[in-house]
């Protein structure tokens, strides 16, 4: 089975709108009520990201792990920590856990879902003339 997501419209700093591939999701942190987000599924990012203030809303431990990271934007200061992510639609539901970058400071990057345990669960096609992406599980072979 396979879940597609129309993409999303998104406002840009400069005020423009872009489509782009963002799926609804779940996020859930240490003892706090689950918050549905919009996240971009971002193949260049090596691991998935969210900025301070939604881990602080998440109520997860900012104080170990911390290092720094390197990307587009330059280098970042980052904590390193597990988040449990669900998604799904109609009857196709997943709940797992992710390795997560918090991006220390202001919040000016989107949630983002990167490579690592995220894309190793699922065969992505982004699909731009349709405007939309899908999301099919993979299933592991035993030989």
């Amino acid at each position: 089975m396979a879940i597609s997501y129309k993409y999303k419209i998104q406002p840009e700093k400069k005020g423009d709108k872009v489509k782009t591939p963002s799926i609804p999701i779940t996020l859930k942190g240490m003892n706090t009520t689950p918050i549905e987000i919009v996240a971009l599924i971002d193949s260049g990012a090596d691991v998935s990201v969210i900025p301070q203030g939604l881990a602080e809303f998440l109520n997860l431990d900012l104080t170990k792990g911390k290092n720094i990271a390197h990307g587009v934007g330059g280098v970042v200061n980052v904590v390193n920590t597990i988040l449990n992510v669900s998604l799904g639609k109609n009857h196709e539901n997943y709940n797992f856990n992710i390795p997560v970058q918090v991006i220390l400071g202001p919040d000016e990057i989107p949630p983002l879902l990167g490579r690592k345990g995220f894309f190793d669960k699922f065969k992505i096609t982004f699909d731009n003339k349709k405007a939309q992406v899908t999301l099919k599980q993979i299933t592991k072979s035993f030989f």
